[in-house]
């Protein structure tokens, strides 16, 4: 069997500037950027950000529904406390407190101007 890596996301946004800027915010770069679409990084992970103006133009999907329904994109960070503060400092508004789950993980969720959710990760010691 081929060897498989998942190497990033489109996501289809309404304003591909105003999503390029939360993710900056976050520590992404900028790979490349149009009026209609940018490539944003985080270390080896690329996520394209698509401004679509016909819910047809794609697919036919790209608009429907809510955006992120049932998806969490998952982002390791050493202090999930550290960030939470941090993202208060740079004007984002996490979705939730800090929270310690049963599997080992304390998590914090934040939605991208589109709604789509990062969920930041850190391994609780045992």
């Amino acid at each position: 069997m081929n060897s498989l890596k998942v190497t990033g996301l489109v996501l289809w946004v309404a304003d591909a500037t105003l999503s390029v800027k939360f993710y900056k915010k976050l520590g992404f770069e900028v790979v490349e950027q149009t009026d209609r679409h940018a490539q944003v990084r985080l270390h080896e992970f690329e996520m394209t950000l698509v401004t679509m103006r016909d819910e047809e133009e794609f697919n036919g999907d790209s608009l429907a529904g809510q955006k992120g329904k049932g998806m969490y994109i998952y982002i390791h960070c050493d202090d999930v406390g550290l960030l939470h503060s941090h993202l208060q400092q740079i004007g984002i508004s996490p979705r939730s407190q800090p929270r310690d789950w049963e599997w080992g993980n304390r998590e914090l969720v934040v939605s991208d101007p589109d709604g789509y959710k990062l969920c930041f990760w850190q391994a609780l010691s045992k």
